[in-house]
């Protein structure tokens, strides 16, 4: 069964595929997913909430809601990133995710 661990608050916390499908099983969501989003079963979490919910903890410390992503992700959940769109139909990216290019130096 697949297992990740993070650092939460300093501590090492690990949480496994079995652990958030049980936790997830006997909650709910407290809040509505906005950016980001995991699947389990047919009910959409937020990342941050869904691992409040499995370490029974409210304090996350410095886990930010990518970091809770990539956890659920490792563990083989579906994770979600909303996209947004341009006019012209393509993808757009804030600036601040934009890969950036080192200048080059004379």
């Amino acid at each position: 069964m697949p297992t990740h661990t993070l650092t939460i608050n300093g501590e090492k916390v690990t949480i496994t595929q079995k652990g958030v499908l049980l936790a997830a099983a006997d909650a709910r969501p407290n809040v509505r997913p906005r950016r980001h989003g995991v699947l389990i079963g047919s009910v959409l979490w937020a990342p941050k909430d869904l691992l409040r919910t499995v370490v029974g903890n409210d304090d996350l410390g410095n886990v930010d809601s990518p970091r809770a992503m990539k956890a659920f992700d490792n563990l083989g959940f579906q994770t979600f990133t909303e996209t947004v769109y341009t006019a012209d139909g393509l993808p757009f990216v804030h600036p601040e995710n934009q890969l950036r290019t080192q200048g080059v130096r004379s």
